[in-house]
């Protein structure tokens, strides 16, 4: 199995000797101790590169939990949110063989981490993420945070929305990225996001519209029905996924 060297920072060489050979323990462990030991080495550095890699690790770490794997830095985690916080309090960083494999790097490291432990307290940081983003990865980070921010919100961000309603608006984004974008929006059912998204069904773009029926439906079909059926009506057969899930969930409604 090849080693994990990182998301960000591939091209990026630490100057610093020790932090050097925490990043090589880290990529090729000679024991758990040694490695939660060099995982803290990287993540309690002050220099930003080495605590992204350390985030990076995390992330990782977290994603093959899912499949059965022991995340070995689970007992950091309150740690590792801090220091996600931290980083995302400054600006991002340039792009060069120190700084990460493009500009704000460390912003899009610490957003992964974000994806799966942010709430409220983080939307003024991750909504400034995204204004000050040079790239999508950062970008799509900041919407896995944002999106989780909507799922478990009850009164979330007017800012977070308004900003990432722009982002779904604008005709000169790529689909992909304006439909991430939505996405995002549509993990919560609060009523402002459900009116953003009710906004976005007018869109000329299908597959647009076919998303954000599709969160109407699923989110409150009572109050959003007859959009719903409107909005279903004018599709072609062939109207893109989830077009089929609308469908099925005005069936069930009904029945």
């Amino acid at each position: 199995m090849p080693k994990f060297n990182s998301y960000h920072w591939k091209t990026t060489r630490l100057t610093d000797r020790e932090l050097e050979a925490a990043r090589e323990e880290l990529m090729d462990p000679s024991s758990a101790a040694k490695r939660l030991e060099a995982f803290l080495v990287l993540l309690r550095s002050e220099q930003s590169a080495a605590i992204g890699i350390a985030l990076d690790h995390y992330h990782y770490a977290t994603s093959r939990s899912r499949h059965g794997q022991a995340q070995p830095y689970t007992t950091h985690r309150g740690e590792v949110v801090e220091r996600a916080r931290d980083l995302l309090r400054h600006p991002p960083g340039p792009h060069d063989e120190i700084h990460g494999d493009f500009p704000g790097a460390e912003h899009a490291s610490a957003l992964i981490v974000l994806a799966n432990e942010a709430g409220d307290q983080d939307a003024g940081l991750v909504a400034n993420a995204l204004d000050s983003a040079s790239d999508f990865d950062t970008e799509s980070a900041a919407l896995q945070a944002a999106g989780r921010i909507f799922r478990w919100s009850d009164s979330p961000s007017a800012d977070l929305i308004d900003r990432i309603a722009r982002m779904v608006r604008d005709e000169d984004r790529d689909l992909d990225e304006r439909l991430e974008a939505l996405e995002a929006l549509a993990r919560g059912k609060d009523p402002r996001l459900l009116y953003e998204i009710a906004e976005i069904t007018a869109s000329d773009d299908v597959a647009l519209q076919v998303t954000a029926t599709h969160a109407l439906a699923f989110h409150d079909m009572t109050t959003y029905r007859s959009l719903v059926e409107e909005r279903l009506a004018s599709w072609p057969e062939d109207a893109p996924y989830p077009a089929t899930e609308v469908r099925e969930l005005l069936q069930d409604d009904g029945s």
